[in-house]
């Protein structure tokens, strides 16, 4: 048997606890009820709180998020291909970059060069190239705060 305590709760939540149970609850107690809508909302405070994991595509130093679209422009027009449950998908198949360029062009290119990138909710198309270098920047600084941090005291950074 469970130990029950008592808890007091606002005027209103009390009222609507109750219009609930008259209207819909019949199988279960006002005390059921009340732990069964803590418990959920702890559920979900929990869950808002975990960090978000998110899926996508590792290029390299590059992160590319699920609904991801890479382009490659060639004279028989736009080839795409998207990032799909981690994976880049070009027709229907998980493909690397470097796969994704031969099968469009025909031929070894330097997929940096070639493809551009469309990041979910953007729609302007940015050369991977520069992205790969903005994430390589980024990474560079976020190493060198880290090394700074963790200096010993007295010594250059320089």
């Amino acid at each position: 048997m469970t130990s029950r305590v008592t808890l007091e709760v606002s005027l209103p939540t009390l009222h609507a606890l109750l219009d609930y149970h008259s209207e819909q609850a019949a199988d279960h107690t006002l005390t059921d009820l009340a732990d069964i809508a803590i418990r959920e909302w702890l559920q979900r405070q929990r869950a808002a709180s975990k960090p978000m994991e998110l899926a996508g595509f590792f290029w390299q130093t590059l992160f590319l998020p699920d609904g991801a679209l890479l382009r490659i422009c060639s004279r028989d027009g736009p080839h795409c291909a998207e990032v799909v449950c981690g994976e880049l998908i070009y027709e229907g198949r998980a493909v690397s970059p470097n796969q994704f360029v031969i099968a469009s062009l025909g031929n070894v290119g330097n997929a940096w060069k070639v493809i551009y990138v469309q990041l979910p909710g953007d729609g302007d198309w940015t050369p991977a190239t520069r992205m790969r270098h903005a994430a390589m920047a980024h990474a560079f600084r976020t190493a060198k705060r880290k090394a700074e941090r963790t200096a010993p005291p007295g010594s250059s950074s320089s």
